[in-house]
């Protein structure tokens, strides 16, 4: 073990740590093995890279944008966003070497499930691996009584490439529904979310051509399907309103570095709709490359291959609808916020930043099955699981990182960890 761990230190520090240089590499290698002119290799290596950067790049600004809005919440609804356990960053630090080798591992059962069995998809959301292999790692070590390390990254490994490949099959009837093609598949943890707002959509399936992106719009209000705008304003408003219910006064004191609130609540929403544009260009650049260089693995290494790859690339389909699931996702937890705590049940935290990048991808699924309103059902769903998945999630790390479950909680382990942990107590 000692022998390997400098390569792979290497290799996840470079590679998985790094996925613009990961998804680089793959069209490097889609590329040249079809042989394509060195200027076309090159250009489509570093644009594939540079697509990726892009779309991190506007990820990251709205999720800065979106993450202070839990805190204005939890000042409104005066929760304490406490947790018990050692916490995220000892946890992480503690289990970071057995994490690594753990997604090493699971990549490899990845390309070798897709190469060899009917399930052909390639898992390039890397970081997603990270996030899932860190909660599921936690909820064994939280029922395993002396947990065998070599055993956590052998069956954890297993485990990780299973879903890495099975994930985005499951979702791909629905994807191909978005998209209208199996060029693509989605490769993260909110697959389960995606599903539920597809089936969920289609309880309007009569309504199905009645498209978010198509909603009829006064003359003097068309400026609003323009997404960047629309998005924009959207935001100010939701910052707006926060400020005035948390207080201009704490806002200032708290959040906006002494910078007057309602300016702040401007400048937070209009630059929502700068990240959302850097999201949406990055996106487009990202897959015009990867599905081109692609071409090569599928015909060469793992026939008929398909990359799964990261949330926002079902923005471009629907982007109104992105807003719907967000927007509707996050009403449904500011009211179980409310309806929790009234009778007790959990003081809910509202992740804020998983309504958007998971609330948003059930407003696009429920809105190719069910139109516009199946976007706002898929949303109400997606809200409910976040809900009542974090109060599980919560429950089940009381030792480690119920922390990490307040603030992040995707569908994909947050609804599964209570089941899970009862299987783990099997071999516990």
């Amino acid at each position: 073990m000692e022998a390997i761990q400098p390569v792979v230190d290497f290799i996840v520090t470079y590679i998985f740590n790094q996925p613009f240089i990961l998804l680089g590499l793959i069209a490097l290698l889609g590329l040249v093995l079809q042989r394509k002119p060195f200027q076309d290799v090159v250009t489509g290596t570093l644009k594939t890279g540079i697509g990726y950067l892009i779309l991190s790049q506007g990820t990251s600004i709205l999720s800065g944008i979106v993450m202070p809005i839990s805190d204005i919440l939890n000042k409104i609804f005066n929760i304490e966003a406490t947790a018990p356990g050692m916490g995220t960053d000892p946890f992480a630090a503690e289990w970071a070497s057995t994490i690594a080798l753990i997604m090493v591992v699971g990549f490899v059962v990845n390309l070798i499930l897709a190469r060899f069995t009917p399930f052909k998809y390639v898992y390039l959301t890397v970081h997603q691996t990270y996030y899932i292999t860190f909660v599921y790692l936690a909820l064994a070590v939280e029922v395993i009584a002396n947990p065998s390390v070599p055993m956590f990254i052998i069956v954890g490994g297993i485990m990780l490439g299973v879903y890495c490949t099975l994930s985005p099959a499951l979702v791909q009837p629905f994807m191909r529904k978005v998209t209208g093609t199996d060029e693509l598949a989605y490769g993260h943890t909110t697959s389960f979310g995606a599903i539920a707002g597809a089936l969920v959509g289609k309880l309007f399936k009569s309504h199905e051509q009645e498209t978010s992106e198509d909603l009829h719009i006064p003359d003097k209000l068309t400026f609003l399907k323009d997404i960047t705008v629309s998005t924009a304003i959207v935001m100010t408003l939701l910052y707006v309103i926060g400020v005035s219910l948390a207080g201009p006064a704490w806002v200032e004191e708290n959040m906006s570095g002494g910078t007057a609130a309602y300016l702040y609540a401007i400048t937070q929403g209009v630059q929502f709709g700068v990240g959302i544009t850097i999201v949406l260009t990055g996106v487009s650049m990202m897959v015009a490359e990867i599905t081109e260089a692609f071409k090569g693995i599928s015909e060469k290494l793992v026939p008929n291959a398909v990359p799964a790859l990261d949330c926002p690339i079902v923005f471009n389909f629907a982007p109104t609808a992105v807003m719907i699931g967000f927007l509707s996702c996050l009403a449904t937890v500011i009211l179980c916020v409310v309806i929790f705590g009234a009778v007790g049940f959990y003081s809910l935290t509202p992740p804020v930043i998983t309504c958007f990048f998971g609330g948003g991808p059930a407003g696009v699924f429920g809105n190719s099955t069910g139109g516009w309103r199946g976007a706002i059902l898929a949303g109400v769903v997606a809200g409910l699981l976040l809900s009542f998945g974090q109060a599980l999630t919560v429950g089940c790390l009381p030792t480690t990182i119920a922390d990490f479950a307040r603030w992040s909680n995707d569908f994909d382990y947050s609804v599964f960890t209570w089941p899970f942990q009862q299987i783990f107590r099997l071999f516990g």
